[in-house]
């Protein structure tokens, strides 16, 4: 072994090391040398691109790919690197050519599956997003992110064709489950209790351990409110995007673990005149008070009063008499940055309004997305009606939180509570603020 390549070598292990340890900018630098040094080096190219695309300078990473792959036709990581900077700029078709190529060169390239699955789901081409991800999971066993996208699919879209994967499978003996409770009655703990531990079984027995990292359940309907678009604006500018002036909710708040599982029955069993979007789920983010929540999306201030009246209804007859409904504005991050946007009155001209000025911000944002395509990459569809592999996962993670904060309620359900690492992290910094915030609900 020669010198010159021990040398090159050494070279190629630092900038790898400073890659490893986060110091991207240090190695964006040293990759740019390197790349210099040694042109003809598709690995060192391919590095080269892959930190641009940390970065999120897709097309320089294009052509460095691009690059690597002419030196070295059949590089597979540089053809899958080289597809994801290309769905990262909108370019779908082409980011599926490059990992059919990939797929060509490695049949058994499971990453290259995910990724071509990842880019079928952006299109809305949801029959082929899940055979490439149930492709991926049949190569490689132990892939989560596989489990989560097929899992996350299987709640809006139901397979035309049989295919032999346990979360398919398992998903579709679950729909087929029949766990109406008596609607003349309030929903029991006896009612949560059976309906959990009969789906979870089966999710036990058919699929074994399996977790994702998710705390919500929705039941969406086919209107696209655009959210990741909405808060681009805000966190990049800390301005309200002007949709964001007609959105209204209605908030639930919860007292325990059980009676947001109840919840999660109302709203699976809830008609609505326009079947609003809406959600169950925990309070994580750090500055926002609350515990377990449920949310009903609404596009005005009357019909979020009309839907908070016919809840209110709905929640004391099935669910507490104590629970309450409100209506609040748009999202809880802007009222922290415009106290008096979250004030509500029932006369509009009281309510605050967007301002003209933050439209150029929001063009900035626009045209960034209409650059990369990605106006097109968000397929809106319902939730299927009924019970999914994701609803009794994300129940499981309720359920870890609710031990985590000591809302001992938990154990009605079952005492066999696993702490996932990400609730875990999440929690570690406001633990004991949960931990009180709960404490408070319980003795009111």
């Amino acid at each position: 072994m020669s010198d010159k390549y021990l040398f090159e070598q050494k070279k190629i292990d630092a900038l790898i090391s400073l890659y490893k340890k986060g110091l991207v900018n240090d190695a964006l630098k040293e990759a740019k040398i390197l790349s210099e040094t040694y042109p003809k080096n598709s690995f060192i190219i391919n590095m080269y691109g892959i930190i641009n695309a940390d970065l999120g300078n897709f097309e320089k990473a294009l052509i460095c790919f691009t690059k690597a792959i002419k030196i070295t036709p059949n590089y597979v990581k540089a053809y899958l690197n080289l597809g994801s900077s290309l769905n990262n700029l909108g370019k779908f078709e082409d980011a599926i050519l490059s990992y059919n190529k990939a797929i060509k060169i490695e049949p058994e390239y499971a990453d290259a599956h995910f990724n071509l699955g990842k880019t079928f789901n952006d299109l809305g081409r949801f029959e082929d997003a899940i055979n490439s991800y149930a492709e991926a999971i049949k190569l490689k066993p132990n892939f989560p992110d596989a489990y989560t996208n097929l899992i996350k699919i299987l709640t809006i879209y139901k397979p035309k064709k049989s295919i032999l994967n346990s979360c398919i499978e398992t998903n579709e003996f679950l729909q087929n489950i029949n766990y109406s409770y008596n609607v003349n009655k309030q929903i029991s703990d006896e009612d949560v209790i059976t309906f959990f531990n009969q789906c979870n079984d089966i999710i036990t027995e058919k699929i074994g351990k399996i977790e994702i990292v998710e705390t919500q359940i929705y039941r969406n309907n086919h209107i696209n409110l655009n959210c990741e678009r909405h808060f681009k604006v805000f966190d990049t500018f800390n301005v309200i995007p002007e949709f964001c002036f007609g959105c209204f909710k209605v908030q639930i708040e919860l007292k325990n673990v059980i009676e947001l599982f109840k919840l999660y029955f109302v709203f699976d069993n809830l008609n609505l005149k326009k079947n609003n979007s809406r959600k169950c789920m925990l309070e994580l983010r750090k500055n926002i008070p609350g515990t377990y929540k449920g949310y009903i999306y609404c596009s005005s201030l009357n019909e979020a009063n009309e839907i908070k009246d016919q809840i209110s209804l709905i929640l004391k007859e099935k669910i507490n008499k104590n629970v309450t409904a409100i209506v609040k504005r748009g999202c809880s991050e802007y009222g922290l940055s415009y106290p008096e946007y979250k004030n509500i009155n029932e006369k509009k001209h009281k309510l605050m309004s967007y301002k003209k000025e933050w439209k150029v911000k929001e063009n900035i944002i626009d045209n960034e997305l209409t650059k990369k395509n990605i106006s097109k990459t968000k397929i809106s569809k319902e939730n299927l009606s009924g019970i999914s592999i994701s609803d009794i996962l994300v129940m499981k993670n309720w359920l870890a939180f609710a031990k985590k904060i000591g809302d001992l309620s938990y154990k009605k359900i079952t005492k066999k509570v696993n702490i996932p690492h990400f609730i875990e992290n999440d929690l570690s910094n406001q633990l004991s603020k949960r931990i009180k915030e709960f404490s408070n609900y319980k003795n009111e």
